[in-house]
């Protein structure tokens, strides 16, 4: 009753040796020696891409589950590729695909593409019904954030063409900042410039690129 899978002998001993012998955990006695007996539990290898090991104890090599490598998680009995989504740094993500991006310090993330040229109360409203992700809704940006994006407009326009984007267009932008109640004028930014605003009537054309301000 010594080695691997035995806990020691059952009953009295004859000569340092027993009927029957205890077996360990996940081992059982079968009549002549104490025989590995793992659970049906015990299943995953936890090898191969994507796997950092087992997660837990092992019975004959195998586990009941796996501990994933960074970018996998477990699921379905198996270490499967992360779908990211949400905020992930300078990055917003959809299902795995990036849907916004911003630079260090900004508190709202930018739009892969502009909208359309357009006016002011169409500006608005496709910034409205824009749709980030799920319940991300995208909102016209305010004059002072198109000035954040003209300020980092290279590190924007960098992130937005390696992550599937388009550049941020040379030219002006409407805002959600109005300018004079009565003469229906909001603030326009221009990309091409730094930190150039002015206004413009609500009917003129400009471009639009929502932005995400709450996530």
């Amino acid at each position: 009753c010594t080695g691997t899978g035995y806990s020691g002998g059952s009953g009295q001993p004859c000569g340092g040796k027993y009927k029957t012998c205890n077996c360990a955990t996940n081992y059982t006695w079968n009549g002549n020696s104490c025989a590995l007996s793992c659970s049906s539990s015990y299943k995953y290898t936890c090898t191969g891409t994507g796997y950092a090991g087992g997660a837990g104890t092992a019975c004959g090599g195998k586990y009941t589950q796996c501990a994933c490598a960074s970018g996998y998680e477990w699921k379905n009995g198996s270490c499967q590729k992360q779908i990211l989504n949400g905020a992930q740094g300078d990055l917003y993500y959809c299902d795995g695909k990036v849907v916004g991006v911003k630079t260090s310090g900004m508190n709202f993330y930018v739009a892969m593409q502009d909208l359309d040229n357009t006016f002011w109360a169409e500006a608005n409203r496709l910034c409205q019904n824009y749709t980030f992700c799920n319940n991300a809704k995208g909102t016209l940006p305010s004059a002072n954030q198109l000035i954040t994006v003209s300020d980092n407009k290279t590190t924007i326009n960098n992130l937005l063409l390696s992550n599937g984007g388009t550049e941020i267009t040379e030219d002006w932008y409407w805002s959600s900042t109005r300018e004079n109640y009565t003469n229906h004028t909001y603030y326009i930014v221009n990309m091409s410039l730094r930190n150039d605003r002015d206004y413009a009537n609500y009917y003129s054309y400009y471009y639009v690129r929502p932005v995400l301000t709450s996530w």
